[in-house]
């Protein structure tokens, strides 16, 4: 029995979608949609099916750009494990997937002892925590760690001391991240540690200086 080269191509297509709707993280799911796209459009242009062409050939892009998305989150998020946390740049691989406020001088980010369910990344200006008299500036991470905190409450409260412009990110968006891959999952966690551990060496040293 003789197969066309067209069947063969939309069996390969059908079968590379059902993959993908198997596949319990990102990376994989993508790769198998954008193959089944590809051998999908090659499908189309043989069989001249112009509504197959055109939606496969949008789907293969969306899925490539998704792809291609994800893996520079993986490389970026990586390569933060090994960056300063305390450098305005150390937390620019999560900027894609934040939304940018602008908020005025005076405007309370949250208050200790309320449920978080979001994270900031200063841009410009000066956030002031008043239980530690402490200031946030561009290139910090405020609220993350309530993301693993038991119970998500604030520890601190965070006023904008001059204008300031943000990121925010959701914790339900960076849980949907962790879900979809399991690496960045990891990756964040590591960078939420080394700035855990950076504030702690920060603190022993101002409780040093005096006595020296």
């Amino acid at each position: 029995m003789n197969i066309s080269l067209d069947v063969i191509l939309g069996y390969a297509a059908g079968g590379f979608g059902i993959y993908a709707f198997r596949a319990k993280t990102m990376i994989p799911l993508r790769f198998a949609a954008t193959c089944g796209c590809a051998f999908g459009l090659a499908y189309g242009a043989l069989r001249g099916a112009q509504p197959t062409i055109l939606v496969n050939a949008v789907m293969l892009a969306l899925n490539l750009w998704r792809l291609i998305e994800m893996r520079r989150l993986i490389s970026d998020s990586g390569a933060a494990t090994h960056t300063d946390p305390s450098r305005p740049e150390g937390y620019d691989w999560l900027k894609p997937f934040m939304h940018r406020v602008e908020l005025p001088a005076g405007h309370v980010l949250f208050r200790k002892g309320e449920v978080g369910n979001e994270a900031f990344l200063i841009g410009d200006g000066e956030v002031h925590i008043p239980e530690f008299d402490a200031y946030a500036r561009p290139g910090d991470l405020l609220g993350e760690i309530g993301l693993l905190a038991t119970d998500n409450r604030r520890s601190a409260t965070a006023v904008c001391r001059t204008a300031v412009r943000a990121w925010r990110v959701s914790y339900h968006e960076l849980k949907e991240l962790c879900l979809q891959n399991p690496q960045f999952c990891l990756h964040l966690a590591t960078v939420i540690v080394r700035r855990f551990e950076h504030n702690l060496r920060h603190a022993s040293q101002k409780i040093e200086a005096p006595a020296a």
